[in-house]
C-alpha cells in the first residue's frame, strides 16, 4: 500500500410439492411476499434451477443493529416452489427457524424472517429451496456485527483495517495514531503498512486465549493452494474474526481511477455461497469493508483473490492475507 487519495468513490395454493427427501419444516411458518425495497445485504450467489433463480440474504436495518433472513426466489416459468430458513448467532445467540410453504407461481417472491439484534461473533443465515419437486443444495450467508473505521490519513488503510477490525470483534479500538506506530507505518518508505507487522500489532489487544492473527501468503497459479487459502478465510469468517487483505485498488469495482503502482488493504467479514453434501461452504462472494471512506461491498471471491489482491504482494502470483 502507498499513500492513497481518500476521496474515493466512490398466493398461497393448495398445491403439494412432491419431494423424495425433505428436510424438516421448521416450528413457524411465514408467508410469501413481494421483494422489499433495496438494503444494505450480505447475500449467497445467485443460484438457478430449471430457469427459476434464487438466493438467500442477511439483510440490516439501516443502523446495522439489527438482521433478518431473506430468501429471494424469482421464476423463469409457472412453476410451485417452498423454502425453509433458519437464521443463527454464533456464540450461544438465538437460533430462529422459519418457513414459507408451497407457492405455485410465475412472479417473484421473497420469504423473510423477523428482524433481530445483532449480535457477536458472528450471524449466519441458511435457505434450503424446494423448486418444481426437487430440494436444492443449501445456500448460506455470514456477516459479524461490523464496526467499519474510515482512514484517517491517506496512508493509514493499515491502520484502518486493524482499527475496524477490533471494533468488530468487540475491543475498544485504540486511536490510528497509535496503530500506526504500532505497525511502524510512517517509518516505511512510502509510508506503508507491511503485512507482516499487522499480527503483532492487532494480536497485542487480543488475549492469549483468543484466536491469534498471522499473515500468510497464498499461491493462488496453483488450485489446490489457492481452494486451501479460501478455505483459511472462511474459517477465520466462521469463528466471528475479520480477515485483512491487501490489494491493487485501482483494480477494485468501486475505485474512480487506474492506479497500478498503489496498495490498499480491506477487511473481508462476511460471505455468500452454497453448502455442499459434505457440510463444506463454497463461497462465491465476499462481502469487504473500505477504509478509503467506510463503506461495505459485495465483490467475487476470484474477483477479489485473483483480479485485486494478486501481484499485490512483492509483484508475484501471491496474496497476502491476515487471519486468524
Amino acid at each position: 500500500m502507498r499513500r492513497i487519495f481518500t476521496a474515493l468513490l466512490a398466493v398461497l395454493t393448495g398445491t403439494v410439492l412432491a419431494v423424495v427427501a425433505m428436510p424438516p419444516l421448521p416450528a413457524q411458518a411465514g408467508i410469501w411476499h413481494e421483494y422489499p425495497p433495496a438494503a444494505n445485504r450480505t447475500c449467497s450467489e445467485t443460484r438457478v434451477h430449471n430457469g427459476t433463480a434464487y438466493q438467500v440474504c442477511l439483510e440490516f436495518n439501516s443502523a446495522r443493529t439489527q438482521v433478518r433472513s431473506v430468501a429471494f426466489i424469482n421464476p423463469g416459468a409457472y412453476t410451485n416452489f417452498q423454502v425453509n430458513l433458519r437464521l443463527t448467532f454464533g456464540g450461544g445467540g438465538p437460533d430462529i427457524s422459519d418457513s414459507c410453504p408451497t407457492m405455485t407461481t410465475n412472479a417473484s417472491r421473497a420469504c423473510y424472517t423477523a428482524f433481530t439484534d445483532l449480535r457477536r461473533p458472528y450471524v449466519v443465515t441458511q435457505a434450503t429451496f424446494g423448486i418444481a419437486g426437487t430440494w436444492q443444495l443449501p445456500v448460506r450467508a455470514l456477516d459479524m456485527r461490523l464496526s467499519a473505521k474510515q482512514q484517517e490519513r491517506a496512508n493509514w488503510c493499515g491502520p484502518g483495517v486493524v482499527q475496524t477490525t477490533l471494533s468488530t470483534i468487540g475491543i475498544s479500538a485504540p486511536p490510528q495514531s497509535e496503530l500506526a506506530d504500532k505497525l511502524q507505518t510512517e517509518e516505511t518508505l512510502f509510508g506503508a503498512t507491511m503485512p507482516g507487522r499487522i499480527p503483532a500489532a492487532i494480536n497485542s489487544y487480543i488475549p492469549d486465549s483468543d484466536w491469534q492473527y498471522k499473515w500468510e501468503e497464498i499461491y493462488v497459479a496453483n488450485g489446490q493452494t489457492y481452494e486451501a487459502g479460501i478455505d483459511r478465510i472462511v474459517t477465520s469468517l466462521s469463528r466471528g474474526r475479520p480477515v485483512m487483505i491487501l490489494v491493487i485498488p485501482g483494480k477494485l469495482p468501486w475505485w474512480n481511477s487506474a492506479t497500478p503502482l498503489l496498495r490498499h488493504y480491506l477487511t473481508i467479514h462476511g460471505y455468500g455461497g452454497v453448502v455442499h453434501g459434505d457440510g463444506s461452504v463454497h463461497p462465491s462472494t465476499f462481502k469487504v469493508a473500505d477504509p478509503a471512506d467506510g463503506s461495505e461491498h459485495s465483490i467475487d471471491v476470484d474477483r477479489l483473490l485473483l483480479d485485486n489482491a494478486n501481484l499485490a504482494w512483492n509483484w508475484v502470483d501471491h496474496v497476502a492475507i491476515v487471519r486468524t
